[in-house]
């Protein structure tokens, strides 16, 4: 929201950070001001901070980007503004810079999706980090055949 108004009121993108840390907590612009200037003078690096600091992670605007709903006093141009801002910090965060990246990308979440919760909670600890459709289906096929193993070498009830 902050980048949108700070274009519409053309201020410069250079003198950023210093507008923005008078909208932010106490504490939190204190957090920033630690940072040496080279950090804590440039916006970006000063946005990864906050992301970090807020755990706002591209899985968390992966989420964001699909349960997105309009709320009911919007206008649909802000609903637009704010599903491709999810989108964007997802892809970003992603580090999906190319076409094949992207399509990799999205892909692979196509696959998530019709992975059963039993093999997802298999893998709890890399969901989130399984961004390339080659290893989601590698392990995904591991994870298969292990499975076929263990269930036929298992006895049978009589």
């Amino acid at each position: 929201m902050f980048e949108r108004l700070a274009k519409q009121a053309e201020i410069l993108e250079n003198t950023w950070v210093t507008h923005f840390l008078g909208l932010l907590p106490y504490d939190v612009a204190q957090l920033i001001a630690r940072e040496p200037d080279e950090i804590a003078n440039h916006y970006g690096e000063v946005k990864k901070i906050l992301l970090k600091r807020y755990k706002l992670t591209p899985e968390k605007f992966r989420q964001k980007f699909f349960m997105h709903n309009k709320n009911l006093g919007s206008t649909w141009k802000n609903f637009a503004y704010e599903v491709r801002s999810f989108f964007n910090e997802w892809v970003n965060g992603a580090k999906a810079d190319s076409f094949e990246k992207l399509s990799d990308l999205i892909i692979t979440d196509q696959i998530k999706r019709k992975v059963s919760q039993e093999v997802k909670d298999h893998f709890i600890d890399d969901w989130s980090k399984l961004n390339s459709s080659d290893d989601l289906v590698e392990k995904l096929n591991d994870y298969d055949t292990l499975r076929s193993t263990f269930r036929s070498k298992q006895p049978r009830k009589e």
